[in-house]
């Protein structure tokens, strides 16, 4: 006796990854290219958690932003902005209007545009208040550790996009990990200057308040509005 079975057609949604590869693909040439024409500015950064010569080294260039830290920076700029697409796809905790690279392309520019502004802010006050060699030195090493921390979790990231791409908690692990990691950069800063933030208390509390958690406020409302 033969029965009948009816088969219903399955839709599946399948999201294309080539543009993520691509991605991903230009974030190891940039590093490829950074370590092949800058070979002694990579390895003194890459040993910047034992060692201060990249630091000191800075501190005779007199450059705030130099073409190597500045090709890392841009490494920074597309694993913090894959990563904030990945959350906003993810955790369904923003209501999405449309996904795919457009997405990817309006966070890239958000995040690149708020922190030109926060560092064009910083550097007009170093002018105004006479400590531009003092701030030029905090920007520099703010930049220099927010580009390692970013490289330390990106394997975090591909394990999301490749292995685990609904994984709550990878993404969730990677921005706790990350938000704690720069928190700890900053007071192991400030701890190793403690004469100036102490003399300068209202001033310091004052700028932690407009140009280090500001910003990222003024991120999530952008974030929550094109997305």
């Amino acid at each position: 006796m033969c029965k009948k079975i009816n088969l219903e057609a399955v839709t599946r949604s399948i999201i294309s990854n080539d543009w993520i590869t691509a991605i991903l693909l230009g974030i190891f040439l940039l590093l490829a290219f950074s370590k092949k024409f800058y070979a002694e500015d990579f390895w003194d950064f890459s040993r910047i958690l034992m060692s201060n010569k990249y630091f000191t080294s800075h501190k005779r260039t007199l450059s705030v932003l130099n073409f190597f830290s500045f090709l890392l920076f841009i490494g920074q700029a597309f694993i913090i902005s894959l990563a904030i697409y990945y959350f906003i796809i993810i955790t369904d905790l923003i209501e999405i209007k449309q996904t795919g690279y457009l997405l990817f392309i309006q966070l890239f520019l958000a995040y690149n545009v708020l922190i030109a502004v926060k560092y064009l802010t910083e550097k007009i006050i170093g002018e105004v208040f006479s400590i531009s060699k003092l701030l030029d030195n905090y920007i520099f090493y703010k930049i220099t550790y927010k580009n390692l921390l970013s490289l330390i979790v990106f394997p975090i990231l591909i394990a999301v996009i490749y292995g685990w791409p609904n994984s709550k908690i990878l993404i969730f692990s990677f921005f706790i990990i990350w938000a704690i990691a720069n928190l700890l950069v900053l007071i192991r800063y400030y701890s190793k200057n403690q004469k100036l933030v102490l003399g300068n208390w209202f001033y310091f509390i004052l700028y932690l308040c407009t140009l280090e958690i500001a910003p990222y406020f003024i991120l999530y409302k952008v974030v929550t509005g094109i997305s």
